[in-house]
């Protein structure tokens, strides 16, 4: 990439900059050269020497002599003295006017450091010592006398003396200047020969990381390119991607300019862009491309500016949000279609926080209240000012056991819009948590039921009127099952009284007489009997009360048993005892009658030849059940599917309203289910309770 080189340079002299001030006298020269440099002038001049480094560690050494090393170091007190005289030259060594500083220790021989600057700087140092001036002799009889103080043993200690060199202070200060220079020479040469290196390690590195970006910038999926606004914004550099979205190569591309790809170019824009840019101001925006094919595709672009070689330049990069946009679309259409289906369902949402305030509510909820949104205070005191003084307990508690409890609620109350209109809403709400799991608020739905309320009202005068249609059409049928068990006992009854007006046809005893009167009695109390429940099974003053159902069943075979005994069809009833529902027992034993002659009819109208009816009452787990079931081969699939429908027959004479009666006796008022089932012999019936 073109960009390469001025980043290379750039890096490099940041980099050798950096590295430089990080060097240590061993990375200039080597320490071995070191060593026998010193070994080379302490045999040409008999100076001994060391270097230091600037933190104090021995680089080289030679010459030291014994009576330093043997003695002085290895005594406490001589040591002390070494430690003084070190501290003294420390104190002195950067600003010494002779270029060195020498003192004389307090063991008698004197000590010499100098400097080592590279480049200004304080790297090493070069000490020598452990020596006399020859101006200064050594005097005997002070280190004998040193010798026997700090137990040395005077003859070797003396012995040491003797190799101490004596030398002039000018022989000192030539030696001084000769190793300073030439040690300042192969360190210079040696800081010359490592910037080269760190240069051409800094220059490889920076070729690799340069080569690495350009690799990245070239294979980045992102299309890259850089514009020259000083040539009517060209392109002057795009990576492969930037190709691969145009469709066009890369010789081709490098021709055009932004008119030529994006037909929203405005001039007056892109000089603005640029302004923008040049001031420091990334920009982000949106556009669109046209490619090699000729479709438009919408690109988001960012941009920003730079400069190289001197250039003006923009770079940046795009990408295609045509996804994006058709998600966008998308979204739209569903926030469309949420809002079209809660005007249709005539349901808004809204959240409300622990306060009583409205955080958030859908159009439809203002559609709802029929208020403007900005004149809602935003509190729920001013909904509840819209609620029947007789509801608004039912939401204060509804809301109170949410918050107490963290369980959802649902709750319907009246509501009187501003116009005067009063609506059945059905309000329900559920907890929102934080992140703590503390509650924070709460979410619901408001929805208009005010129609569907209606349509249930009109559905119960519905279900009632057919239920007293029902009741008129089982009057008869009832009627007519009385009248066949009262034939049988009026016919009892006339000759008893016969016998009893004309004692003189047979006469009889008195205790035939009264035999006789016991009889009619008896047929009396039995017929009085079946008026009572006659009276009872058209009841409707009574609320639910529980009842057995085996009496019930009883009750009802007892009155239709006479006309099932006509018709030759037998009568199984398996019940058990005590079992308890609560309910309408009237209407229970409706139901019945209807199953009872829905099954005497389809054996009739069949004529089965062992006609049979089987009524089963059981408990199953926590269910009370109850079955009828014919031998009359049971009903088409069709026909089984629509039993329960109103005014639904499959006979020439039938209302349609006795099963479904039925069914709404059964699921509505006693709040169990009841289903019809064929069994291959015939038809079932089975309500659970």
């Amino acid at each position: 990439m073109r960009f390469a080189g001025h980043y290379l340079a750039r890096a490099a002299q940041n980099g050798t900059k950096r590295t430089m001030s990080e060097l240590v006298f061993s990375q200039m020269i080597s320490v071995s050269q070191l060593q026998q440099l010193l070994e080379t002038q302490f045999r040409l001049t008999g100076v001994p020497g060391a270097i230091l480094d600037s933190e104090e560690r021995m680089l080289a050494s030679v010459g030291w002599q014994d009576i330093c090393a043997r003695f002085h170091r290895c005594h406490p007190v001589t040591n002390a003295r070494c430690r003084e005289s070190d501290a003294y030259i420390k104190a002195h060594i950067d600003n010494c006017p002779a270029g060195y500083v020498d003192y004389r220790c307090q063991n008698g021989l004197w000590d010499v450091a100098m400097p080592i600057f590279i480049e200004g700087r304080h790297l090493a140092t070069f000490f020598t010592g452990q020596f006399f001036y020859d101006d200064d002799p050594p005097d005997r009889e002070f280190f004998r006398d040193q010798a026997g103080r700090f137990g040395f043993d005077e003859e070797e200690y003396l012995a040491a003396l003797e190799r101490v060199p004596i030398l002039s202070r000018s022989h000192i200060q030539d030696v001084m200047k000769y190793l300073r220079s030439l040690v300042e020479m192969i360190a210079e040469m040696g800081l010359k020969n490592l910037r080269l290196n760190q240069e051409v390690e800094q220059r490889d590195k920076l070729e690799r990381e340069a080569f690495f970006f350009r690799y990245l910038v070239e294979n980045s999926r992102d299309p890259i390119y850089v514009l020259d606004p000083t040539d009517g914004y060209r392109m002057y550099y795009v990576n492969a991607a930037t190709c691969a979205h145009f469709g066009w190569d890369e010789n081709i591309l490098l021709q055009t300019r932004v008119p030529d790809w994006d037909p929203h170019y405005d001039a007056a824009r892109m000089s603005a862009l640029y302004k923008q840019l040049k001031q420091g101001k990334p920009a982000r925006f949106e556009t669109v491309h046209r490619v090699a094919s000729g479709a438009l595709i919408p690109v988001e672009v960012m941009a920003g500016y730079l400069e190289y070689e001197g250039r003006p330049l923009i770079a940046g990069n795009f990408h295609n949000i045509s996804e994006r946009r058709a998600m966008q679309a998308a979204l739209r259409e569903r926030e469309h279609n949420l809002v079209e289906a809660q005007r249709i369902a005539r349901v808004g949402n809204w959240s409300w926080d622990l306060f009583g305030q409205l955080q958030s509510a859908s159009e439809e909820c203002w559609r709802i209240l029929g208020i403007p949104a900005e004149t809602f205070a935003g509190s729920e005191d001013m909904l509840f000012e819209m609620i029947r003084k007789e509801d608004r307990k039912r939401l204060r508690n509804a809301i109170v056991k949410l918050v107490r409890n963290r369980q959802p609620c649902a709750t319907e109350y009246r509501l009187q819009q501003a116009c005067g209109e009063e609506l059945v809403i059905q309000d329900q709400r559920e907890p929102v948590f934080g992140e703590n799991g503390r509650m924070t608020g709460m979410v619901g739905t408001i929805q208009d039921i005010t129609d569907q309320v209606r349509i249930a009202e009109d559905m119960r005068a519905k279900d009632l009127l057919l239920l007293q249609q029902s009741r008129m059409a089982a009057m008869g049928e009832m009627i007519s099952y009385i009248a066949h068990q009262w034939r049988q006992p009026l016919h009892l009854l006339n000759l008893l009284v016969y016998s009893l007006g004309h004692p003189g046809n047979g006469g009889g005893s008195d205790e035939q007489r009264q035999q006789a009167v016991a009889q009619v009695e008896n047929l009396l109390q039995h017929m009085s009997s079946t008026i009572d429940d006659f009276s009872n099974f058209f009841r409707t003053d009574q609320g639910p009360m529980p009842f057995d159902l085996k009496e019930s069943a009883s009750k009802i075979l007892e009155l239709i048993a006479t006309d099932l005994k006509k018709h030759g069809i037998e009568i199984v009833f398996d019940a058990v005892d005590g079992l308890l529902v609560t309910g309408h027992g009237n209407e229970f034993s409706h139901v019945l009658l209807n199953l009872l002659n829905n099954a005497k009819e389809a054996l009739i109208d069949k004529c089965v030849a062992a006609p049979r009816i089987h009524i089963h009452v059981f408990q199953d787990g926590g269910k009370k059940i109850i079955t009828v079931r014919d031998n009359a081969g049971g009903v088409p699939e069709s026909v089984r599917e629509q039993l329960f429908e109103s005014y639904f027959t499959t006979k020439e004479n039938g209302t349609g309203i006795g099963l479904y009666i039925s069914k709404v006796i059964i699921e509505k008022r006693m709040q169990g289910s009841i289903a019809a089932r064929n069994t291959g012999a015939g038809l079932e019936f089975r309500i659970e309770l």
